[in-house]
């Protein structure tokens, strides 16, 4: 009874949802356009933890939500015994999670510490790549604004040529545009970004870089999620037992499609790219291709542990499998 009386209630929370997503696609058509600006110099960007990557953070209050970015070159752990020598955001792989409405203003600051070009794509936005996605060199700051005009999860990444190389190094993040009155109800929530990494080992060194040889087979040797292979097996998430989770799923590719799957569960409900509009009920397994999003409701009725997978297991055995751990 307890199950099915939880069914009920997603069923009308999804039900009403429905009904109020006109109001949540913001119209297109009276957007200012925009502008950017390209001035000499770096500046501070607050630092990032990764070890909060798989988390959503707080929406703000007001409705202008100020994106800081450094492009910044660091040597980051992918998998256990495998050091990268990483382009990433803000010293982290994947960048920073981004939270927004659907409304909110997105102020972007892009500062180059790093040793080469590169960009920003939000996969969100609707902007002239020209001019919000141009490349700046290092030294360089960008700035630029656009409004939120559709709810989902979406891929943010570096889309500097040859962009398979920029993405395959590290150089990508999630970005959640909350519908104006939100999910329908509340539930723990977590973030997810898979990715592929190709590495080759430096010479006469113990650290890695990528091979674009091995990025142009598609063969990848790391698969993940939130740029470390195995880490929630090492580290389970935490989730209650009859409650709700939310999980916000990104495929960062750059080549492999995500098949996102929770072992002794059903996604009670799913959207396609995170848009409410895109309804999918009672789904076993997220089918996410490169550059694409889900957002996903499950609940598990019993203690005990879940994996989480992508059920393209040559993918999963690469380090992209992780715990839900249920109490």
């Amino acid at each position: 009874m307890r199950f099915l009386r939880t069914l009920r209630r997603a069923s009308i929370a999804a039900a009403a949802l429905s009904l109020a997503i006109m109001p949540n696609v913001l119209h297109a058509g009276g957007l200012p356009p925009v502008t950017a600006q390209v001035s000499d110099g770096t500046v501070d960007v607050p630092a990032t933890d990764p070890a909060t990557l798989h988390l959503l953070p707080p929406l703000p209050r007001a409705h202008t939500v100020y994106v800081r970015l450094a492009l910044v070159d660091k040597v980051v752990e992918v998998s256990p015994g495998i050091k990268y020598r990483a382009w990433t955001f803000n010293g982290v792989v994947p960048g920073p999670v981004v939270h927004a409405r659907v409304g909110d203003t997105i102020d972007v600051t892009l500062t180059n510490r790093a040793s080469m070009g590169h960009s920003i794509d939000f996969h969100a936005a609707l902007v002239p790549p020209n001019v919000a996605y141009q490349t700046i060199q290092p030294g360089k700051t960008l700035h630029f604004s656009w409004i939120a005009t559709s709810p989902g999860a979406f891929l943010y990444h570096c889309g500097t040529p040859p962009v398979l190389a920029h993405i395959s190094n590290g150089m990508y993040g999630a970005i959640v545009i909350d519908p104006r009155q939100g999910w329908g109800y509340s539930a723990q929530s977590y973030v997810f970004v898979q990715s592929e990494f190709y590495p080759q080992r430096v010479a006469d060194t113990d650290e890695y870089e990528g091979s674009l040889e091995k990025m142009t087979s598609g063969v990848a040797q790391v698969v993940d999620f939130n740029g470390s292979a195995f880490q929630y097996m090492m580290k389970p998430l935490p989730i209650s037992v009859g409650k709700p989770v939310r999980v916000f799923v990104i495929n960062a590719g750059p080549s492999h499609f995500s098949a996102f799957h929770v072992v002794g569960t059903l996604f009670q409900r799913a959207y396609v790219d995170g848009n409410p509009r895109n309804l999918l009920v009672g789904l076993q397994t997220l089918s996410i291709p490169p550059g694409g999003g889900a957002v996903a409701d499950f609940t598990v009725f019993q203690a005990g542990s879940y994996a989480f997978v992508t059920h393209a297991f040559g993918d999963a055995d690469a380090g992209a499998m992780g715990v839900f751990a249920a109490k």
